[in-house]
């Protein structure tokens, strides 16, 4: 075998693996997962801080601003059809008011310091209310759905909450983790915002964030 030949066989060879490898790749982006890495957060190296006073002690993010909007970007989950789950609790409300939400972000563009001041959808907790709220952001705020807790949920209790983005269908659940009847809300938004990243978030109280899961659905 001259060794021309065997060169020629070599750049047939890395050629072909190169091919592959951007099917594969083109794959992965058409499905929204391109950049989604893991599937766990325990500890702050990863995120970006918009505002808010966070910290992490044993895997559990906290936030102890009273912020109009504080949030922790996961940077490296970036996608379109995948979801982010955690348990949440409320450290403390809004002195004066008992006013405040808290809960999740998914496919997140743009952040920045300020209310709203991003586009995306979030889904929170409403202690005052007893409801899950599910809403848009777009440098203002969307209601889209409003859904009243099948179990009560108190400050310092968890909450299991899960935020899942499917082509133009938003789903979320939320499920005591002491126990008790789920709640959900499925929202199908014909203007849906198509990809971006997750992350946490709290409007006027302080609250926590453990078992931190994102992943592609």
């Amino acid at each position: 075998m001259s060794k021309r030949f065997k060169y020629s066989r070599k750049l047939t060879i890395a050629a072909s693996l190169a091919v592959a490898l951007a099917v594969g790749l083109f794959a992965l982006s058409r499905q929204g997962i391109g950049r989604l890495r893991g599937t766990g957060y325990e500890s702050m190296q990863g995120w970006q801080t918009i505002s808010g006073k966070w910290s992490e002690y044993r895997s559990v993010f906290s936030n102890s601003n009273y912020g109009r909007g504080d949030m922790l970007i996961a940077q490296h989950s970036q996608g379109a059809n995948y979801s982010i789950a955690a348990d949440v609790r409320f450290d403390l409300l809004f002195p004066e008011t008992h006013y405040g939400d808290a809960g999740l972000v998914i496919r997140t563009t743009d952040p920045e310091q300020g209310v709203d001041s991003y586009q995306g959808y979030y889904a929170g907790l409403r202690p005052d209310e007893q409801t899950v709220v599910l809403g848009r952001a777009s440098y203002d705020w969307h209601q889209l759905e409003t859904a009243k807790l099948a179990a009560p949920i108190a400050v310092g209790a968890w909450y299991r909450l899960e935020l899942r983005a499917r082509d133009c269908t938003i789903t979320v659940i939320a499920t005591p983790v002491a126990g008790g009847p789920a709640t959900s809300i499925n929202h199908d938004d014909p203007h849906c915002l198509p990809q971006g990243v997750a992350g946490l978030r709290s409007f006027y109280a302080q609250a926590s964030w453990r078992n931190v899961r994102i992943a592609p659905d």
